[in-house]
């Protein structure tokens, strides 16, 4: 009895001494269960590799046409500008307005450089270069695609002629506009030997471009004005001289063209002025009165005629 009982207890149940899968029946059952385990594990896994090998198979085509529509549009952008730049190359200027300055002189005034393309043209820089010709009075800039560059200019116009000395060394007639502006000698203008004389004024180291101050600014953009209206009335000015004496205002002599007597007045002038200044010469010449009149005072209201020994209104 105590054999057996020894026995039972050596050869107890394995579920019951901590060991799973003792019996022959439960081993079939946990290694078909395991088995089935692994399987399904093995399954997902393998999808999943499949996936990631599909998305890096699928990624490789798009980076390689990425970077070859990359590299087409450097070669395109590439070779229409090997085309198109030499094509940009401003060739000169295109000029309009210009009477006495030439296009190779304006050029050589704009500041471009050589071999400068079109696109990097600064339309400012270019007017204000040749806005320091002494000749221009006015320009405007403009870039046309793909190699030009238009200029319109104004040039100035001689309104008097003023005698200074210029780079010979003798004294010599010079153009001045209605700014007061020196810019050219009288020769290169033909017509300008018939223009006033402006007198009065004295020019040290002459320069053209030089701007004479006031009076003779305000005296010349009325001129200017004369002749715009009437042109006849200036070609009967001989010379215009501007009196100045210190703590006075300034005033002007005119000369008229086919008068002996000079006329005083205002550094100010108007047609209507002119006009009656004409009537009243015309009856001093008529009656003879010329040759003892000193000049014609027309700086107020009354007209007044100094003679050579007293004066008269």
């Amino acid at each position: 009895m105590a054999e057996l009982a020894m026995a039972d207890r050596d050869y107890a149940p394995p579920r019951a001494l901590g060991y799973p899968g003792e019996y022959p029946g439960e081993r079939a059952r946990d290694g078909r269960s395991a088995g089935h385990s692994t399987s399904r594990l093995s399954s997902r896994t393998m999808a999943r590799n499949a996936g990631g090998v599909s998305a890096r198979a699928a990624g490789g085509p798009r980076l390689a046409v990425a970077i070859a529509s990359t590299l087409l549009a450097i070669a395109a952008v590439a070779g229409v500008a090997a085309f198109a730049l030499p094509r940009t190359e401003v060739r000169g200027l295109t000029v309009s307005g210009a009477v006495t300055i030439g296009e190779r002189e304006l050029y050589a005034w704009s500041g471009l450089s050589e071999r400068q393309h079109w696109f990097s043209v600064d339309r400012g820089a270019v007017a204000a270069c040749l806005s320091a010709h002494p000749r221009v009075a006015s320009v405007s800039v403009e870039t046309r695609f793909p190699d030009t560059v238009a200029v319109a200019v104004v040039e100035r116009r001689p309104i008097a002629v003023v005698y200074a000395r210029g780079d010979s060394g003798r004294t010599e007639a010079h153009c001045v506009d209605s700014e007061g502006v020196v810019f050219a000698p009288a020769s290169m203008y033909p017509g300008s030997s018939a223009l006033p004389v402006l007198s009065g004024v004295e020019i040290r180291g002459l320069s053209y471009g030089i701007k004479l101050g006031f009076p003779f600014s305000e005296l010349l953009s009325s001129l200017a004005e004369v002749a715009e209206a009437s042109p006849a009335l200036v070609s009967a000015i001989s010379e215009l001289r501007v009196v100045s004496k210190p703590g006075l205002p300034a005033e002007l002599l005119l000369y008229p063209t086919d008068y002996r007597v000079p006329v005083r007045m205002r550094p100010v002038l108007n047609a209507g002025l002119l006009k009656s200044m004409m009537l009243v010469l015309d009856v001093v010449e008529g009656e003879g009165l010329s040759p003892g009149i000193r000049e014609l005072d027309l700086r107020t209201d009354t007209f007044v005629y100094r003679t050579k020994e007293a004066v008269s209104g």
